[in-house]
C-alpha cells in the first residue's frame, strides 16, 4: 500500500481529533477534586459522512493512580483505520503527574507508534517515536498528549484564559495555546447544553482545533471540529456515564 500525502494528513487528524477528546473535564465544583471514571462514546465524521467511532474511558487503578484510554475506529476509503492511545498517570496534590504514553496507529499495512516515560525523579522524559529514540529535560507541569487535556479542563474550571501547556510531542516539547471564543448554547445528543466555545490555533493557520465543553457534564467536549486546510474533521458526543452515578 502506498501512502498518499491526503492519507498522512488525514490520518494525523483524526489523531488529533482523538487527542482533543480527551479534554474531559472530570473535576467536581471546585475543579480540583480527583477525577471520577467515566466511559464516553463519539461520532466521527468527515464533512458530511460519518466515518466512525470513538470510545474515551478514564479508569481509576490506584488510591492516585489512572489509566486513560482511547480507541479510534474509521474509515478511510476502503481501508480500515485503528488509532489506539493509552496514558498512566498520578493525581497529586490536584496534580497530573504523567508517567507512560503509548500510541500505536494502523491503516492497512501503515503503522506507526511512538512511546514516552516520564521520570519526575531524574526530571526526563525518554521514549520512541518513527522508530527514533528521544530524551528531553522536563519542566514542571508538562503533560503527554492525553494528559494535557485533564489540565485544559481543569484551567477551563478555573476561569483561565488564555490557556497555556507544554506537551512532549515525540523528541520536541509542543506549545498548547487555548483561547475561550464565546459561552454558547449548543443542541446535543443529550440535549441543549450550555457550552464553552475555545479554540487553539487561528482562522489564518493551516490548523485549528475547537472544542465545546459543557460544565452540566463536568465540562465534557461534548462538540470537536479539527480544520486542516480544506479538510474538516467532527466529533460527537453520543453518550457518557461515570461511574459514581
Amino acid at each position: 500500500m502506498t501512502v498518499t500525502l491526503w492519507q498522512k494528513w488525514l490520518f494525523r487528524s483524526f489523531v488529533w481529533l482523538a487527542l482533543t477528546a480527551t479534554g474531559v473535564q472530570t473535576y467536581a465544583s471546585d475543579c480540583g477534586s480527583i477525577p471520577t471514571p467515566y466511559s464516553a462514546n463519539y461520532a466521527v465524521t468527515r464533512g458530511d459522512d460519518e466515518d466512525g467511532l470513538m470510545q474515551v474511558v478514564l479508569e481509576r487503578t490506584g488510591e492516585d493512580t489512572f489509566s486513560y484510554r482511547m480507541d479510534t475506529r474509521v474509515k478511510w476509503g476502503v481501508f480500515d483505520a485503528l488509532i489506539e492511545q493509552q496514558s498512566i498517570f498520578r493525581w497529586q496534590n490536584g496534580a497530573v503527574f504523567p508517567g507512560s504514553y503509548r500510541s500505536k496507529q494502523k491503516v492497512s499495512i501503515y503503522q506507526r507508534s511512538e512511546t514516552v516515560d516520564f521520570n519526575w525523579d531524574s526530571m526526563k522524559a525518554t521514549g520512541t517515536k518513527k522508530r527514533s529514540d528521544f530524551e528531553l529535560e522536563l519542566q514542571p507541569g508538562m503533560q503527554d498528549k492525553l494528559t494535557v487535556y485533564l489540565v485544559l479542563a481543569r484551567a477551563l474550571c478555573e476561569g483561565e484564559n488564555p490557556i497555556e501547556v507544554n506537551v512532549v510531542s515525540g523528541p520536541r516539547l509542543k506549545p498548547h495555546s487555548y483561547h475561550l471564543q464565546a459561552t454558547e448554547t449548543l443542541d446535543t445528543a443529550l440535549g441543549q447544553l450550555q457550552v464553552s466555545h475555545i479554540r487553539r490555533g487561528s482562522p489564518d493557520e493551516d490548523q485549528q482545533t475547537d472544542l465545546w465543553l459543557a460544565g452540566e457534564v463536568r465540562f465534557l467536549p461534548i462538540e470537536m471540529v479539527y480544520r486542516d486546510d480544506d479538510e474538516v474533521n467532527r466529533m460527537r458526543l453520543i453518550d457518557i456515564s461515570f461511574d459514581n452515578q
